[in-house]
């Protein structure tokens, strides 16, 4: 599957748990309370799991996983970026980063 295709699955199921799916910078992303927590971003998925989290540890650990970078030079410190390879963790760490922003 496409990251794309990959996404819109992930997206409907966070819908259903309350998420928003939109576009930011003209790329696909969740949101809950009015703030992103997932972007889609040149076939990786941007997750906001916050700088000092355990989780966002574990997600850079996963092969391929950086700090997400949407524009040049523009690092989200607090947002790790999965590929496509790490989509099968997508939907774990989307959940993550929903619940802290809900919490």
């Amino acid at each position: 599957m496409s990251a794309d295709e990959v996404f819109d699955e992930l997206a409907a199921d966070l819908v259903e748990r309350g998420a928003r799916q939109g576009r930011m910078m003209g790329r696909p992303m969740l949101s809950t309370g009015g703030r992103m927590f997932a972007c889609l971003n040149a076939g990786a998925l941007g997750l906001k799991l916050g700088e000092s989290s355990r989780e966002h540890a574990e997600a850079l650990a996963i092969p391929g996983a950086g700090l997400f970078s949407p524009a040049k030079g523009r690092i989200f410190r607090d947002w790790v970026s999965l590929p496509l390879t790490a989509s099968d963790d997508w939907e774990r760490f989307a959940v993550i980063a929903m619940d802290r922003l809900q919490a």
